[in-house]
């Protein structure tokens, strides 16, 4: 009777396994082409937090329909040049672009619209305006751009405890798991996507949605904010300057419709003006892009951001954007040169 029993229960295990194996086998070939994104490593320049693995292969329909390769550096680069560069372009997932063809990514298209100059693209997902400042001294001695440093952001209401970090050396990298179980498990397409899913879901937040009882707070700008501000933008002015670079920050917001279709974007404007004034002050070229995004959703009826298949402005910036960001810093970089 017991041997019988255990028969069972081993037969049902193996069954349950063999079920299991079949599911991820599925969810893997599923995941693989509709938003696969590889492995990525420690970058030990420091340039970057990290670097996706070398050639490494990205796939995605989940934003957009892309298939890209990452260059040997593991950067969202055609070619590494064989000499030197003119142009760094630092960003976050918005400059990693895998939502769109390679060729039509901010850096590709600066590349065209000025081919005296090379551009080499080190922009990575999660390398928001802190990690950024955090890594450009390492980025600048690694790539030796000879002209420009080109960072993105979109937001110009900075957190005075997270530059703080910066200023003071405290802050963390964003972690990569370069060995161990973790590294091997996300070789597997489906590992992604099910840990991150399982992430957000331990980490969500219950909030109110009784509309009906919201105010609009009026801003209120912390006594020390411009100060902090002031050294943690002049840390990127300094290192630019260490290096014979010229700074550039370029503010590319998020952007919504209203119920009549008029384009908003999500900026403060107490911040805003403050984040330009001291950006003119520490030597670093500011670039709005809000009314170039107006002008493109007026004229073109398109956004900037948002694809086919997310909802309407809504996510990474799309090839109208990138192309609008590209015609931009092309403009503002030829008239500087000709000055």
């Amino acid at each position: 009777m017991k041997k019988e029993f255990l028969k069972s229960v081993l037969t049902w295990l193996g069954k349950l396994c063999i079920a299991g194996v079949a599911v991820i086998v599925v969810l893997s070939v599923i995941s693989f082409f509709y938003s696969y994104t590889g492995i990525h490593v420690t970058n030990e320049s420091g340039a970057t937090d990290y670097r996706w693995q070398k050639n490494q292969l990205m796939l995605n329909m989940k934003e957009g329909f892309s298939f890209v390769r990452m260059d040997e550096n593991g950067f969202n680069n055609a070619i590494v040049p064989e000499g030197g560069i003119d142009i760094l372009l630092m960003g976050s997932s918005h400059m990693e672009a895998y939502q769109v063809k390679q060729e039509e990514n901010c850096a590709a298209l600066l590349n065209e619209y000025l081919p005296d100059m090379v551009t080499y693209n080190i922009g990575v997902s999660g390398h928001t305006i802190y990690r950024l400042a955090d890594n450009i001294e390492a980025a600048l001695n690694e790539y030796r751009p000879e002209k420009y440093v080109i960072l993105e952001t979109n937001t110009v209401s900075l957190s005075i405890n997270e530059m703080q970090k910066i200023l003071d050396g405290s802050a963390s990298a964003i972690k990569s798991y370069d060995s161990g179980v973790l590294f091997y498990l996300q070789k597997i397409p489906a590992f992604k996507p099910l840990y991150n899913q399982l992430e957000n879901w331990l980490n969500v937040k219950i909030e109110s949605s009784d509309s009906a009882t919201a105010q609009k707070v009026e801003t209120v700008i912390p006594e020390n904010y411009e100060t902090v501000l002031t050294e943690f933008l002049k840390s990127i002015s300094d290192s630019a300057n260490e290096y014979g670079v010229v700074p550039v920050i370029f503010y590319a917001p998020n952007e919504s419709l209203t119920g009549d279709g008029e384009l908003v974007f999500q900026t403060d404007e107490k911040y805003y003006e403050i984040y330009k004034d001291v950006c003119e002050e520490t030597g670093i070229v500011f670039i709005d892009m809000s009314p170039y995004f107006l002008d493109l959703y007026e004229n073109s009826n398109v956004l900037a951001h948002g694809f086919a298949n997310t909802a309407v402005g809504v996510g990474h910036l799309n090839r109208y954007g990138h192309k609008t960001i590209a015609e931009v810093l092309a403009a503002e970089i030829s008239e500087t040169e000709v000055r």
